[in-house]
């Protein structure tokens, strides 16, 4: 597959010009990715949204979002949760001693909520852009609203790997605003997840997050540099509940050789037995998992 996305890049780039493709990536201690866009309307440049107010952005968004301008690839992977596999299927004995209770263990509050270890994204939309005229690159500030496709090859059940085919579907309004001293970031999305090991149940979803940070602001402010991210799950069969998860993060900016935010995030998952079936389900047993976590961002 990679392969064949690497050729039609190159013939992309080559019958439409270099102009019409960007990249970009994203370093995080939890999620980091690499991204690509490609311009889907050459004879229209796609529109600079830097004066607007958010509710318009979302309005613009909404109305033409079956009209895509943009096609997006991205690769993403998960580096904390994949330490936690790493150091319980091969350092069996420090995972061991980070236990603090019969069920708990300090690596899975640390942990908690990731349940893949790497993904490759397909999106289809419409975008905006937010850019100065004085910058050539418009990197991380954008707006798009469209459909995504996720797919994978593993999922993470208890910081253990289980070999899982899996696809995502859903439909999505992502943004982000990087201004020289602010940064807000926001998404709101609904999809379907299908699996094809059948120990995992299919889901359908809805989850939201948004995040802000200011390098002006207190860190005092309850309503700046912090960040919020909801997810319920119901089962795809039946409607019943398999888990929700709720976590608030407060964020500290940190302005060295470059600007960096350090956060904290707290909160909490519930998981349903109806989330899991045959050996992976633990009947009639529900969990509550406290999450704590520290999150570095470049």
């Amino acid at each position: 597959m990679l392969r064949h996305l690497a050729l039609f890049i190159f013939l992309y780039s080559f019958l439409w010009g270099e102009n019409s493709i960007e990249y970009d990536y994203e370093l995080d201690s939890y999620y980091s990715n690499i991204s690509i866009f490609i311009d889907l309307d050459k004879d229209n440049e796609i529109q600079n949204y830097l004066k607007k107010s958010e509710f318009q952005i979302y309005k613009d968004l909404l109305t033409n979002s079956l009209h895509p301008n943009i096609f997006l690839m991205e690769a993403a992977l998960y580096p904390i949760p994949l330490a936690g596999v790493y150091i319980k299927e091969k350092k069996t004995n420090l995972y061991q001693d980070l236990n603090y209770n019969k069920d708990s263990n300090y690596l899975r509050v640390l942990t908690a909520g990731f349940e893949e270890p790497f993904a490759l994204s397909f999106f289809i939309g419409r975008m905006v852009v937010f850019k100065k005229k004085s910058l050539h690159r418009v990197g991380k500030n954008r707006a798009y609203m469209g459909t995504l496709f996720s797919i994978g090859s593993y999922t993470i059940k208890d910081n253990i790997l289980h070999k899982n085919k899996w696809l995502n579907i859903e439909y999505k309004l992502k943004g982000t605003r990087d201004k020289e001293e602010s940064d807000l970031d926001w998404s709101f999305r609904i999809g379907y997840k299908m699996n094809e090991n059948h120990n995992f149940v299919d889901t359908l979803y809805i989850g939201a997050r948004r995040s802000n940070v200011d390098f002006k602001a207190t860190n005092y402010s309850l309503v700046k540099n912090s960040a919020f991210k909801t997810l319920v799950e119901v089962s795809a069969k039946d409607f019943s509940f398999t888990s929700a998860e709720l976590t608030i993060e407060k964020k500290f900016p940190l302005n060295f050789f470059k600007k960096i935010v350090f956060g904290i995030v707290a909160g909490y998952i519930y998981t349903s037995p109806q989330k899991y079936s045959g050996h992976l389900r633990d009947e009639g047993v529900e969990k509550h998992q406290i999450i704590f976590r520290p999150n570095l961002t470049f």
